[in-house]
């Protein structure tokens, strides 16, 4: 159902401000939204959480030295689905792109999927869509890539 697939005002608002805060103190993270195309076989890969979208959860989540805190995390449907998901590498020849960006770039490529990268070197936020970049993204422009994609 069409409804089911939109993300609310308030699960954006929570997705940047999480990101911003992690952001600011260079906490990695990768966050997957999923949109049309179903997620199911890289949800599997990781834990299962089945709980609401809150920027305090997915700031814990990310924590370094905490299980769930390596690979990514998938929100379907408005729910974070799963935690310490694996996905697949993209080679990205003349970038110097790490894991987490190029993991990025690899679900992005592989499906329909926004992607939210905050780089544990610079703080640096980023958004993989249809297998390419924004980067820099500050707090306004977050929401306003967030907003227009989904």
């Amino acid at each position: 159902r069409q409804e089911e697939l939109e993300y609310t005002a308030r699960t954006l608002q929570e997705i940047s401000r999480a990101a911003i805060e992690m952001g600011k103190v260079t906490t990695g993270a990768l966050i997957v939204l999923q949109r049309e195309v179903a997620l199911g076989e890289y949800e599997r890969t990781g834990i299962p959480i089945d709980a609401k979208v809150s920027s305090q959860l997915l700031i814990n989540i990310f924590e370094h030295n905490t299980p769930l805190h390596d690979g990514a995390v998938i929100i379907s449907r408005g729910r974070i689905t799963a935690a310490a998901c694996i996905l697949p590498l993209a080679e990205a020849k003349g970038q110097n792109f790490g894991t987490r960006h190029r993991a990025a770039l690899g679900i992005a490529r592989e499906s329909d999927a926004l992607v939210i990268v905050v780089s544990e070197e610079r703080g640096e936020i980023s958004v993989a869509f249809k297998g390419e970049f924004m980067r820099a993204l500050d707090a306004t422009r977050l929401r306003q890539v967030l907003d227009e994609i989904l």
